[in-house]
């Protein structure tokens, strides 16, 4: 497939000192966000959220950021040569790769691209795709490819740790494709394929909790037409989390959801960010004390 040819190693990065666990109870805040082609200000985000906790007296939080739609820049990614590539969406001059986003936060990162940004060469070249970035340790990660419509999607699953290495929660991130081909209905024919994508990524987990850790999965469904099916396959894996109902797109659309399966004792609250941070979709912040 063309795709995988087009696109870049995926990634993955540790920073080399961890923060000593201070606290019996952990906030931590959990992101879900498509940051449009990298458009979507990470560090601002982060710095507004991190504000909003120490103004309501809850310390300094951990976060994971679930991120669709990232991109990386790097002579890694190779040249498109006779391939046709999706076009480049570009990003703000300011606004850094995923992994110089990585290293400038000096949080850990998973990153698996899904398709080419472009046809830049060397310096220049990009591709993009899903990303989880954290200021706590990952491990066990893992890409889960979803079956191929209208573009090449890439699913990735991380396991959360401690400063003692034990697993204590499984993330998942992910990204639907906006519609079917033409030959099958094209719009019509997307509810459908989102459903298939959906239950690739929900086969991949079920095997993997087995072990009953819990579980936080975020993405953008695109569901704009045909809700039900795909957030009800995605509910067979963790509950669909009561974000409330205000849309997730500045074009007035709701289609990033969160599923979380958490213990009772994991207080949590789910809300939509207030603004876009110049993405084209708002984030989903989910809000958890965790007593590890």
């Amino acid at each position: 497939m063309s795709y995988r040819q087009t696109v870049g190693p995926t990634v993955t990065w540790a920073p080399k000192e961890t923060a000593p666990l201070l606290d019996s109870e952990r906030r931590l805040i959990v992101v879900d966000w498509n940051v449009h082609v990298g458009n979507g200000d990470v560090l601002e985000l982060v710095d507004s959220i991190t504000n909003d906790e120490l103004r309501n007296g809850h310390g300094r939080p951990d976060f994971v950021l679930l991120l669709q739609e990232s991109v990386r820049q790097s002579p890694q990614v190779p040249d498109p040569t006779v391939f046709k590539v999706p076009g480049r969406i570009a990003r703000p001059s300011g606004n850094p790769d995923v992994e110089a986003l990585a290293h400038k936060l000096g949080w850990w990162l998973y990153y698996a691209p899904s398709m080419r940004n472009g046809d830049g060469v060397g310096p220049k070249a990009e591709d993009r795709g899903n990303a989880i970035l954290s200021t706590l340790p990952l491990q066990s990660v893992q890409s889960v490819e979803l079956p191929f419509f209208a573009q090449r999607r890439v699913a990735l699953i991380a396991t959360v740790v401690d400063s003692d290495a034990q697993p204590r929660l499984r993330v998942a991130v992910t990204h639907l494709d906006t519609r079917a081909p033409l030959m099958q209905g094209w719009i019509f024919g997307g509810p459908g394929a989102r459903k298939d994508q959906a239950a690739q990524l929900v086969a991949a987990l079920k095997q993997l909790q087995k072990d009953r850790l819990p579980l936080i999965v975020g993405g953008d469904l695109n569901t704009y037409i045909g809700a039900g099916p795909v957030v009800d396959t995605m509910a067979q894996i963790a509950p669909h989390a009561d974000c409330g109902t205000q849309p997730t797109h500045t074009w007035g659309m709701r289609l990033d959801h969160l599923f979380a399966d958490v213990p009772t004792s994991w207080s949590h609250e789910c809300r939509r960010g207030e603004t876009a941070f110049g993405s084209d979709h708002y984030p989903l912040v989910l809000s958890l004390n965790i007593p590890w």
